[in-house]
């Protein structure tokens, strides 16, 4: 897909190397805006931005997947890792049921994913069925 390219620089698996914003505006719109790894504070600002009532994901593209963290409306904002054939959710760590992070959790694994050679080593991720 030509857009994959255009975005991310990577024609196949998705973008790479980017942080985005993606918002939806309707049931069928959605707006974006990215952002480079370097750029941290603009990704900690749309982290702080990020409410559970709004349709809106925080995304950070790597090498070796991406974390998304994902607000849908209508449950807790939850935090995903691909690496583009499989899909884990993010847990604390010992935790029961699905283990919500909290908002400031949230910020610590997306802003470790900008920099980070691998996916974060914290939280727990549980293979997403």
């Amino acid at each position: 897909m030509r857009w994959l390219r255009d975005r991310g620089g990577r024609s196949k698996g998705g973008p790479k190397d980017l942080a985005e914003r993606l918002t939806g505006r309707g049931p069928f719109r959605v707006s974006g805006e990215s952002a480079a790894l370097s750029d941290r504070e603009r990704v900690q600002r749309w982290l702080h931005e990020l409410r559970p009532e709004r349709d809106q994901q925080v995304l950070v593209h790597r090498p070796w997947g991406t974390v998304a963290a994902v607000a849908d409306g209508r449950h807790p904002v939850s935090v995903f890792l691909s690496d583009g054939e499989k899909a884990w959710f993010a847990a604390v760590p010992g935790a029961a049921g699905d283990g919500s992070l909290t908002p400031e959790q949230i910020e610590y694994v997306l802003l470790e994913a900008l920099t980070a050679t691998s996916p974060p080593d914290w939280p727990e991720w549980r293979h997403l069925v």
